[in-house]
């Protein structure tokens, strides 16, 4: 769970600290830097000048990379829409793709536009270049002791053994436009 509350600084398993980091959130910077902490379960952004912190959880963060845009730093993107009174007030639920009725029904296994609504993308902007990198690695870390639900054993799932197969029987060589398999179905 994301947290938000008030200025502090960790004090167990810190990997990685740094100074005069500014927070941008969507569109929006924070104008005060703070000082941005990874440790081994989160990323805390804390601001004691506006006493504010986020603590973000490794699993939330989907996506993180050196952005190509210069000044931007590091971008992350979060798999949850974050609504930060006074700083940040996130992405609207509909963001123009949807109808508000649709929101949340699932089109046939593709994600809806609700799911896209639930995410937030921010960067974290060092001072300098040589601190960027230094981050950015700290981070790489950090994940890699925080695996998420997309770096699990999902390729077990996908290697069936032939073992395995051979319980399914038929059902593989099903055809959904086979219409007589159907024909004693009821509607």
């Amino acid at each position: 769970m994301v947290t938000i509350g008030e200025a502090f600084t960790p004090t167990d398993g810190i990997i990685f600290s740094a100074t005069d980091v500014k927070l941008k959130m969507g569109d929006s910077l924070i104008p005060s830097p703070g000082t941005l902490h990874l440790t081994e379960s989160s990323c805390i952004w804390s601001c004691e000048e506006r006493n504010a912190s986020i603590s973000i959880p490794w699993p939330r963060v989907g996506v993180q990379a050196i952005s190509s845009v210069l000044g931007e730093g590091i971008f992350m993107m979060l798999d949850v829409n974050i609504v930060w009174p006074g700083f940040y007030s996130g992405r609207p639920e509909n963001n123009g793709h949807a109808h508000p009725d649709e929101l949340g029904e699932d089109d046939e296994g593709h994600d809806s536009d609700a799911s896209e609504a639930a995410m937030t993308e921010m960067w974290l902007q060092p001072a300098s270049r040589e601190v960027l990198d230094q981050i950015f690695s700290a981070m790489r870390e950090c994940q890699i002791l925080n695996p998420g639900s997309d770096v699990s054993g999902d390729e077990d799932y996908m290697e069936a053994e032939e073992d395995d197969l051979e319980e399914v029987g038929d059902m593989r060589n099903l055809q959904l436009d086979d219409e007589d398999k159907f024909a004693d179905a009821e509607e």
